[in-house]
């Protein structure tokens, strides 16, 4: 009864990696390049923040004053001061906030928002309208091309979040039945026999990796599951349970906005001061925006929303008297609920992305999730060889080749159209408007390129081998071209404190010289010792092997 029900588990789990491998892989890849997405590329994607932001909040504090001056005072409820740097804004954006009943009785905001250049704060932009117009005509770089492409494909809500939320369930799903069948997992920590049979070489690398990142990818899984369902499923469930379907309710009574104490005394909040107190006190905070809410009253309250806190939670934020600059609170998203359900909330984030911990962390997770898309590709190449070479396949040897350079082509393919992002932010010239729109024909199209480039060849291993070069060639050319377009080489970068710069054109140059050696020690030809009929010892260990993968 036993082995019957571990062999069920073992189909479950073939199955599972084999229908959604290679959109595993996507998101897994994906997701390494999105840890470094809010912050790190989003740097690099813009020269004028490359060497860092120095705020004059003295200066800003006079712009703010000049643009609360000149508009309605219906706009003055909510002012919301975005600061550009190391976070998601690359501008100075002085937002003016109200809220306008719509004649079915739903709220809409409007906005009205002035941007200035980072560094000489001149006025480049004013915009007035939805909220959500505002943000979506906002230009997007590669960063955030990235980051949206590992959060919904680039399908949009609600149809790609559900999809990368069932697929964080596959994930999971895939884990626990990986155990189930693999009992004695935990003591192949270090069984790795690359010289014995190709097959080996495969199913030993994806227990490794399996084993090894055993507890990450039940994280990821599990959160990835969470954050994609969660707006889609649970929130509109438990309005309809709770609300009567009323979601603006559910969030209102959750994630209650911040109600100043109005006095109707006429005071002039101190944004200047309070800000230059808080980063004197707090050095190793970096202050996202501040939202100054009841402008112009003595009982307004001056929010700022805060990153690098020593909590698990995405942010903080710090509320003040805004006048007197006294500290009313300090709380997370989700720290308002004032309960264990509050702490993990706020934890989903931050341990799907690793934003905690600082950049030691990014990188820990960012090679974890390269081992995480590994772990797909060599599930998928398990089962391909199982069923093209040995007796488990009811397709033709011709389909399950197909089936080898279609995931080739997928996932090199993905590989390349990443590293041409890099290129693509460097020499796409074009209207800012146009410039994500632009971007996704860069990438989408050369992915396609390489899949049909792949699915041409009747050679994967060679196929395989020349994409690691291609994609060699391309990590390198970005520090190259980089040198070239923007005149930040790195060393010059390194004297002119750009740093952030510096460092993912040296990371892409190793990444780049690495794909070189892959590609020099990768064979251009399926060796013939790994046949099955190759020995009699081979095909005893690999039979061996398959049964104790089925029934332990």
């Amino acid at each position: 009864m036993q082995r019957d029900t571990t062999k069920k588990f073992y189909v479950v789990h073939s199955w599972l990696g084999v229908v959604t491998g290679i959109l595993l892989f996507v998101l897994a890849y994906s997701g390494a390049f999105s840890v470094f997405g809010a912050r790190e590329l989003k740097v690099w994607a813009n020269t004028d923040i490359r060497a860092g932001v120095s705020h004059d909040y003295a200066a800003i504090e006079a712009l703010v004053r000049g643009h609360a001056a000149e508009v309605d005072g219906d706009y003055l409820g909510h002012v919301r001061v975005m600061l550009p740097g190391e976070s998601s804004f690359t501008h100075l954006q002085i937002a003016f906030e109200k809220e306008i009943e719509l004649e079915n009785g739903q709220h809409d905001h409007r906005v009205l928002v002035f941007q200035h250049h980072p560094q000489t704060l001149v006025l480049e932009d004013r915009f007035e309208g939805g909220l959500l117009e505002w943000f979506n005509r906002q230009p997007k770089d590669m960063a955030d091309f990235m980051t949206t492409f590992h959060t919904d494909l680039h399908l949009g809500n609600p149809v790609g979040l559900i999809l990368t939320g069932l697929l964080g369930l596959t994930l999971f799903a895939s884990i626990v039945t990986g155990v189930i069948i693999h009992r004695k997992i935990f003591k192949e920590f270090f069984s790795f026999r690359p010289l014995r049979s190709l097959r080996l070489l495969f199913t030993d690398t994806h227990k490794v990796l399996g084993v090894w990142g055993l507890l990450f990818h039940g994280v990821i899984g599990f959160t990835g599951a969470f954050l994609g369902l969660v707006l889609v499923l649970l929130v509109p469930a438990a309005a309809f349970v709770s609300f009567s379907g009323d979601q603006d309710k559910l969030i209102e009574t959750f994630l209650p906005e911040i109600e100043p104490a109005i006095v109707g005394e006429p005071a002039e909040p101190q944004f200047a001061r309070i800000l230059t107190d808080f980063r004197t006190a707090n050095p190793d905070l970096l202050v996202v925006d501040a939202n100054i809410h009841g402008w112009g009253d003595k009982g307004a309250v001056m929010a700022l929303t805060v990153l690098g806190g020593d909590t698990l939670a995405a942010n903080e934020t710090y509320e003040f008297n805004a006048v007197t600059g006294e500290l009313n609170k300090q709380y997370s998203t989700f720290g308002k609920l004032d309960s264990a359900t509050g702490v993990i909330l706020d934890a989903m984030y931050p341990l799907h992305f690793g934003n905690f911990g600082g950049l030691f962390v990014k990188i820990i997770w960012s090679i974890l999730g390269i081992g995480t898309a590994l772990l797909c590709v060599t599930g998928m190449m398990i089962w391909i060889e199982r069923r093209a070479y040995g007796t488990e396949g009811s397709l033709s040897q011709a389909a399950y080749h197909r089936i080898s350079r279609f995931t080739a082509g997928s996932c090199m393919g993905l590989v390349v159209a990443s590293l041409c992002l890099f290129h693509a932010q460097l020499l796409l010239s074009v209207a800012p408007a146009q410039f994500g729109f632009w971007l996704g024909v860069v990438f989408f199209g050369s992915w396609v390129a390489i899949c049909v480039y792949a699915m041409l060849r009747h050679n994967t291993y060679r196929t395989i081998k020349e994409l690691f070069v291609v994609s060699g060639v391309l990590a390198i050319g970005v520090s190259i071209v980089n040198a070239v377009v923007t005149g930040d080489a790195i060393p010059l970068a390194l004297a002119n404190a750009k740093t952030i710069s510096a460092g993912v054109d040296s990371v892409l140059l190793a990444c780049g010289l690495f794909c070189l050696w892959t590609a020099k020690k990768l064979p251009a030809e399926r060796p013939a010792t790994n046949s099955l009929a190759a020995t009699a010892k081979d095909t005893l260990q690999d039979r061996m092997d398959s049964q104790t993968e089925a029934a332990s």
